[in-house]
């Protein structure tokens, strides 16, 4: 399986996530699984590390990196009130495989002078159309006053006296 890091980049939490993914998440995969569960315990067993690392292994599967890596989604995590033993286990839900990886999803090229701005030109046409026309509500809007909070309470007050009169 490709590696989703370069070697040379890869830190300790990296080597744990490409780890996971390809031992664990990978396989659940192929084999039509919904969810996985990982222990940090047989993590950390593979992987042939001391026990300091115990709370790095914690620390790297419950990073959004990995979620997003590994297309998983964090359904449970088990394990002491510390979070930071070899018997934490995670649970994941699989989720669906994205159409393709994101560096071929298209890019989206910004336009030159405005010409998206352009492409908007008239999408409110038929709504100013309803209010009289753009320069008609712009009048009306201007002729109210300044303040919005003015204008609230007298919508609301005449609110108030239709509801009254029913």
């Amino acid at each position: 399986m490709l590696s989703f890091y370069s070697k040379a980049s890869m830190n300790h939490s990296d080597q744990v996530r490409e780890f996971v993914r390809e031992n664990y998440v990978a396989p659940a995969r192929l084999t039509g699984a919904e969810t996985v569960s990982v222990r940090v315990g047989d993590v950390h067993r593979a992987m042939k590390w001391d026990l300091k690392r115990v709370p790095q292994v914690c620390s790297a599967l419950s990073t959004r990196k990995f979620l997003s890596i590994a297309n998983v989604e964090l359904i449970e995590r088990k394990g002491p009130p510390s979070g930071q033993s070899t018997t934490v286990e995670f649970t994941f839900r699989l989720l669906r495989p994205v159409t393709g990886p994101r560096s071929e999803q298209p890019k989206a090229n910004p336009t030159a002078k405005g010409d998206s701005l352009r492409d908007l030109y008239g999408i409110f046409a038929e709504e100013f159309k309803a209010l009289g026309g753009g320069e008609a509500f712009l009048k009306k809007e201007r002729d109210w006053g300044p303040d919005a909070w003015e204008r609230y309470e007298a919508e609301e007050l005449e609110r108030k006296k239709v509801h009254a009169a029913q």
